[in-house]
C-alpha cells in the first residue's frame, strides 16, 4: 500500500522534528525547574525581632561627642554591637565626666567595656576603677589607637605594653593569624594608608592576633589581667569596610563569645537579561574579532555558567526591559523578547533566580529629587509614572517567565529615593527584598543587613565587577568575618567600560572573578551559596534570632528566642575548644572560631580546656 511506502519517511520526519524541538528547548532552557533547596523568604509576620536584645549583662561604650574621631568610632562600634546582639549603654565623657564612684555603683551591670576614644587624660586616676573591674573579671576593648598621654602611660603595662613610643606607624597592610580571622592566608592592603598605629613593644604574655603585613607592628592583641582581659585594637581606619576587624577583636573579650550571623553568599548580574548592545565593543573586537551579541552568547555567558558550576554558584539576574530614557507619558513595552527567553531560562535552569532592575535604567526618583552626581539620569514626572514603570516591568517579566517567582529588586546604579523606596514597599507586595549597596556614596541607597518596618528585607551588595581592587578585597574579608556573608554584583557590559576594566580583556577579568570565587571557597567552605531571595531569607532569620548564653566550666548553655526553623551563630572560644553541640550542628572554621547551626531553642556546647 502507498501509506506503507511512506511510513519510514514519516518516521524520519517525526524524528527530525523531535530532535529539533529538544535542541530548541535545550537552547532556550524553557524546561527550567525552580531549585527547591534555596532558602525561602518568610512571611512578614514571622519576623518579630529586629536585632532585639535584652541580655542581663551589658556593654558600656565610652565615647566623646566633642571628638570627631571618637564619634566616627562610636558610629561603627554601635552598629557592630547591635548586629552582635550586645546590649549597650553609652557614656559620653563630653556630657558627663567619668567618675569612679558612679562606675563602681553600676559595674555589676556590665560584662564588657569598649573605649571609643583616643584621649585618656580626661579620666585621670578614675581610669583605675576600670582596670580594677577588669582584674575582677571584666573585659575591656581599646577600640582605636590611643594618643600618648600621662593617663595612658599609667595603665599601658596592664594592657600588655612593655614600651610605647610617641610616634605612629604606617599601616599599609593587615595580616591576621590563622586562629583569628577567616581568609587569613592573605595580606590585605589598606586604601589611603597613613601613620595610624601606636608604636609599641609588647610583653611576652600578650597574644598577638593581627599585625601590619610588612613592618610587623601589632594591630590586634589580648592580654589577661587578673580574672579579666584587655583586648587592644591598634587599628584606626573607621568605616564599614573594616567592621570585621573590630567585631573580631570584640569577640576576644570573653573565654567564649556567641553571636548571630547570616551565613550566605550571593552573586548578582545586573542588567541581565536586557536588550543586548548592538555593534562591536572595542576590546571584544580586539580579542575575539566578533560583535558584542555574538560574544555574549558564545563566550561570556558559557564562561559565566562554567564558573557558576565550578564554584556552586547560582546567579540572580536583574531584568531591564528597555534602555529608553523616557520618564513620562506612555511607556512602550519591549516586543523583542528572544534574548530574554534564551538567557533568562538558561539562568533559571542552572538553579538561579530572576529579579527586577527597572523598566529602563532610570532610578526611582521623583520630580523634586536632585542628583548629587551627574550620571546623566532623569527624574520621573510623578510618583504615578514611577508606579507605571514598575508595573510594566513586572507585567513584562511575568509574561516571559510565568512560572518564576521574582521577589528581588535592585535599584539602577544603586540609586533609590525615599519616595521610590516607599512606593516599592506599599504598592508592590511581590517585591520582598531590595539589594542595593553596603557603602555610602553620592545618591547611593546605602543599607544595613536588616528588615525594614514595612517588612522589606534589606540585603546590601559589597563587592562589584571582575576587576576587584584592594578596597573591595578588604571589604569582602571584613564582612566575611563580621556577618559571615559575601555579596557580589557585575554587569555584562563590564566588558565595554574602561572604568570597570574592559581594556584588560575578558580573559583577565574572568581570571579575577575566578580568583575571587576561589577565595570564598577556601576562606569559607561552609558558607551557603544562595540566590537573592535566599539571602533575604537568611537575613530574616538572622535579625530574628536573639541568643543568650552562660559560660560554665565544661560547657556553654545557649538559650535562643526568635528561632523560626534554623539559624546560625559564630562561636569564638579562646579558652580550650568546643567539642560537641547538642541542639545544633558545629563546624570548626579555625582554631578558635566555629560555625554553629542552631535548630533548637536550647543548645549546649561541650567545652574542653
Amino acid at each position: 500500500m502507498k501509506s506503507e511506502r511512506f511510513r519510514p519517511l514519516i518516521r524520519i520526519i517525526i524524528g527530525f522534528i523531535a530532535i529539533f524541538i529538544l535542541l530548541l528547548l535545550e537552547r532556550i532552557g524553557i524546561l527550567y525547574q525552580t531549585n527547591g533547596e534555596n532558602l525561602a523568604i518568610l512571611d512578614k509576620d514571622k519576623v518579630v525581632n529586629v536585632k532585639k536584645c535584652e541580655n542581663e549583662k551589658k556593654c558600656l561604650l565610652v565615647m566623646d561627642s566633642d571628638s570627631p574621631a571618637s564619634v566616627n568610632a562610636y558610629e561603627q562600634y554601635s552598629q557592630i554591637l547591635v548586629d552582635m546582639r550586645v546590649e549597650t549603654d553609652v557614656w559620653d565623657i563630653a556630657e558627663k565626666n567619668f567618675e569612679a564612684d558612679t562606675f563602681n555603683q553600676d559595674k555589676e551591670n556590665y560584662k564588657t567595656l569598649v573605649f571609643c576614644i583616643n584621649d585618656y587624660d580626661s579620666f585621670g586616676e578614675n581610669i583605675l576603677a576600670i582596670t580594677s573591674w577588669v582584674k575582677e573579671g571584666g573585659g575591656a576593648l581599646i577600640g582605636i589607637a590611643p594618643a600618648k598621654s600621662g593617663t595612658f602611660n599609667m595603665i599601658q603595662s596592664k594592657l600588655g605594653i612593655a614600651e610605647s613610643g610617641d610616634d605612629y606607624c604606617m599601616v599599609e597592610n593587615f595580616w591576621s593569624s590563622e586562629d583569628f580571622m577567616l581568609g587569613a592566608d592573605y595580606s590585605y592592603r589598606v586604601e589611603d594608608p597613613y601613620e595610624s598605629a601606636l608604636s609599641v613593644q609588647l610583653t611576652e604574655s600578650t597574644k598577638v592576633y593581627a599585625k601590619e603585613g610588612e613592618s610587623g607592628v601589632p594591630l590586634v592583641w589580648s592580654t589577661d589581667y587578673g580574672d579579666g582581659r584587655f583586648v587592644f585594637c591598634n587599628f584606626s581606619y573607621m568605616s564599614k569596610a573594616y567592621r570585621g576587624i573590630y567585631s573580631s577583636a570584640y569577640s576576644l573579650l570573653e573565654k567564649v563569645f556567641v553571636y548571630p550571623v547570616i551565613n550566605a553568599s550571593t552573586f548578582y548580574i545586573d542588567d541581565f537579561p536586557s536588550p543586548v548592545p548592538m555593534g562591536n565593543g572595542e576590546y571584544i573586537q580586539r580579542d575575539y574579532g566578533m560583535g558584542t551579541a555574538d560574544f555574549y552568547s558564545s563566550v561570556w555567558w558559557p564562561d559565566m555558567l562554567s564558573l557558576g558550576n565550578k564554584h556552586n554558584i547560582r546567579y540572580t539576574g536583574l531584568i531591564i526591559e528597555t534602555y529608553d530614557d523616557n520618564t513620562e507619558g506612555e511607556l512602550e513595552p519591549n516586543k523583542s523578547t528572544a534574548d530574554y527567553y534564551y538567557y533568562g531560562n538558561m539562568l533559571l535552569n542552572q538553579g538561579g533566580e530572576l529579579g527586577f532592575h527597572g523598566y529602563n535604567h532610570q532610578p526611582l526618583c521623583g520630580p523634586d529629587y536632585v542628583y548629587e552626581d551627574d550620571l546623566g539620569y532623569n527624574v520621573w514626572e510623578s510618583s504615578d509614572e514611577m508606579y507605571k514603570a514598575i508595573k510594566e516591568l513586572t507585567t513584562f517579566s511575568k509574561g516571559i517567565f510565568p512560572s518564576a517567582t521574582m521577589s528581588v529588586y535592585v535599584p539602577p546604579s544603586d540609586v533609590l529615593s525615599l519616595e521610590g523606596r516607599a512606593l516599592l514597599g506599599s504598592s508592590f507586595p511581590q517585591i520582598r527584598t531590595i539589594a542595593s549597596i553596603y557603602f555610602e556614596g553620592p545618591d547611593a541607597y546605602a543599607q544595613e543587613y536588616t528588615v525594614s518596618e514595612d517588612g522589606v528585607v534589606e540585603t546590601p551588595r559589597i563587592v562589584s565587577s571582575c576587576n576587584i581592587d584592594d578596597y573591595m578585597k578588604f571589604a569582602a574579608f571584613s564582612e566575611l568575618n563580621f556577618h559571615f556573608v559575601t555579596s557580589h554584583f557585575m554587569h555584562p557590559d563590564d566588558l565595554l567600560d574602561e572604568d570597570r576594566g574592559a581594556e584588560l580583556g575578558w580573559e583577565t577579568l574572568k581570571g579575577g572573578l575566578d580568583e575571587y570565587m576561589t577565595w570564598i571557597d577556601e576562606a569559607a567552605p561552609s558558607i551557603r551559596h544562595v540566590t537573592g531571595s535566599g539571602m533575604a531569607g537568611a537575613v530574616q532569620r538572622f535579625v530574628n534570632l536573639v541568643p543568650d548564653y552562660v559560660i560554665r566550666d565544661n560547657d556553654v548553655q545557649i538559650s535562643c528566642s526568635g528561632l523560626i526553623d534554623s539559624a546560625y551563630c559564630l562561636v569564638r572560644c579562646t579558652d580550650g575548644e568546643i567539642t560537641e553541640a547538642y541542639g545544633g550542628n558545629l563546624t570548626k572554621l579555625n582554631d578558635t572560631l566555629y560555625l554553629l547551626e542552631i535548630d533548637s531553642e536550647k543548645v549546649t556546647l561541650t567545652r574542653r580546656k
